[in-house]
C-alpha cells in the first residue's frame, strides 16, 4: 500500500452544489476502489491524501492529472505504508478557506500562521494530514 498526497489548483469555479456532487461520486469511486484519504480545499487549491493498493491509488492520480477542473497538480509526497491513516474515510473533506473554517477548534492558530496550500512541502503536508488524523481519532467528525 501506498500514500499519496498531490496539490492542485482550482481551475474552473464550481458553485457548493456542484462540489458536493463531485464529493458524492468521487467517495463512492473511492470505496469501490478500495481508496481511502482526505480532501483539503481553501476555495483556490486542493490538497488531498490518497492511500491505497498502490495500482489503484497511481490509476486515480493519474486520472486527477487530467481532469480539467485542476491545474498544475504536483506530486508532492508518494511513501509505502502498513496502515492507513484515514481508514475509515473514502474521502475525508475539509473547507479551510476564510469562508468554510471547516475545522477544529485549536487548529486555527497553525493553520493561519503555517498554512499555504501552494507552497507546502512533503514534511508540511505530512504534518497537517496528521493533524487531522490525531483530530479524528479523538472526535467523531462527519466524514465520507
Amino acid at each position: 500500500m501506498i500514500q499519496l498526497a498531490y496539490f492542485s489548483s482550482v481551475s474552473v469555479h464550481l458553485s457548493p452544489i456542484d462540489n458536493e456532487r463531485i464529493l458524492m461520486t468521487s467517495r463512492e469511486n473511492n470505496r469501490q476502489r478500495g481508496i481511502t484519504g482526505m480532501l483539503l480545499f481553501d476555495r483556490r487549491n486542493y490538497l488531498q491524501l490518497l492511500e491505497g493498493v498502490t495500482d489503484p491509488v497511481l490509476s486515480l492520480f493519474a486520472v486527477i492529472k487530467q481532469d480539467c477542473r485542476h491545474a498544475g497538480v504536483v506530486k508532492i509526497l508518494q511513501q509505502p505504508i502498513v496502515d492507513r491513516d484515514f481508514p475509515d474515510c473514502a474521502m475525508e473533506f475539509r473547507d479551510l478557506s476564510p469562508v468554510g473554517r471547516d475545522y477544529p477548534a485549536g487548529f486555527g492558530e497553525f493553520l493561519e500562521e503555517h498554512f499555504d496550500l501552494g507552497t507546502l512541502q512533503p514534511t508540511g503536508a505530512a504534518q497537517l494530514f496528521g493533524l487531522f488524523k490525531k483530530r479524528s481519532d479523538t472526535v467523531a467528525w462527519s466524514s465520507g
